[in-house]
């Protein structure tokens, strides 16, 4: 079955697996196996895929994640946290943000603790009842170019795992671009294809990406490049990339019309430490940071145990390979003196050298 229509606009493609194709001009992965448009949106929060069941079923069952009565408590402390130390760099509290797919709502309940003003957006109106009586927050129902949000009037749109579900992603691209203050920012974070990336090798060496290929769901993945491409399709040419939470597999980035104007870390702790709600969630992130600090302390040593034991090994190898060098010399040196023409070096005045050369090979051999 082709894949739908890329958001290039190139027909060109070539099969990446049975799933996905990749398109020969932008390099985007695009899934063969979408799900179909008129069960995108939830109508029936029972029967439709982002339903209720996709959040307390679906994610635990068949993804192996927790579901989102775990994760509304779990991720507060990691990647609401991770979110937030790079929202801060771009906008300080008392501006406004849309999170788009907030799911239940924590990390719109952490900015609007700061001072944020902020709401989210959820296509499930069962998950957007959970993340308002959970969190106390506000938060609309459906798609983003459903709602009634006046052009212009937001400082930043965070979009956390949703840029590779979206069926048309340079139109939601396009309208949310249009809600945004002329400086204002989107934050994204999406799978990261990277684009030497094999079907095949992936498979071989059991690389985490393969978790991402969920042809259902994950409608378009994009490499750095591609998703450069196609925010300057969109008239976008500021792009910064982030470090990602989950490197290994995802990416984020802050995109921008106008040149970006950056918060320093000092700026940053000055806000926070001049309301008291931000000292709170300052110490948070310096719990955070802590936790990162031995995280990487941890894979520091790890990566030295990995190369002196690689060490060891090829230092054993190379000993192994000595060894039968010598038992080799030794076997010809001796193969030499039992022979009849051996009388003749008998005669050489280095015969002495021979027979300790023998002697030492016999020693270092034994």
């Amino acid at each position: 079955m082709p894949p739908p229509a890329c958001w290039c606009k190139n027909p060109r493609f070539e099969q990446f697996s049975k799933d996905y194709a990749k398109y020969s001009a932008c390099g985007t992965l695009v899934s063969c196996n979408p799900l179909p448009a008129d069960q995108v949106a939830v109508s029936n929060d029972d029967i439709d895929f982002y339903g209720k069941k996709y959040w307390l079923d679906h994610q635990k069952k068949e993804l192996g994640f927790p579901d989102i009565y775990t994760r509304s408590r779990n991720d507060l402390t990691e990647r609401n946290l991770h979110w937030l130390k790079t929202l801060l760099k771009y906008c300080l509290p008392q501006t406004s943000v849309l999170e788009i797919g907030c799911a239940h709502g924590s990390f719109v309940a952490l900015m609007n603790l700061l001072g944020f003003v902020a709401s989210g957006v959820e296509m499930s109106p069962w998950v957007v009842e959970y993340g308002k009586k959970t969190f106390g927050i506000q938060i609309q129902t459906g798609v983003v170019e459903s709602l009634d949000i006046p052009a212009g009037s937001l400082d930043a749109i965070v979009m956390m795992d949703v840029l590779e579900h979206l069926p048309d992603p340079e139109i939601t691209m396009r309208h949310c671009i249009r809600l945004l203050k002329p400086n204002g920012i989107l934050l994204i974070q999406t799978p990261q294809f990277r684009e030497n990336m094999l079907h095949a090798d992936l498979v071989q060496s059991k690389h985490v990406f393969l978790d991402q290929l969920k042809t259902e769901e994950h409608l378009f993945l994009f490499s750095e490049r591609t998703v450069t491409m196609l925010f300057r399709q969109l008239g976008i040419s500021h792009i910064n990339f982030e470090p990602a939470i989950f490197a290994h597999y995802d990416m984020f980035f802050a995109v921008s019309r106008t040149p970006f104007i950056t918060n320093n870390p000092d700026e940053i702790e000055a806000c926070l430490l001049a309301m008291p709600q931000g000292r709170f969630v300052q110490a948070l992130l310096d719990i955070r940071n802590r936790e990162l600090e031995s995280e990487q302390d941890r894979a520091a040593r790890w990566e030295q145990i990995q190369t002196l034991t690689k060490m060891v090994h090829e230092s054993e190898q190379e000993r192994a390979a000595m060894h039968k060098r010598i038992a080799s010399l030794t076997t010809n040196i001796r193969k030499l003196y039992s022979h009849r023409s051996f009388r003749i070096l008998q005669k050489l005045s280095n015969w002495t050298e021979i027979s300790n050369l023998t002697h030492q090979i016999d020693g270092n051999h034994e």
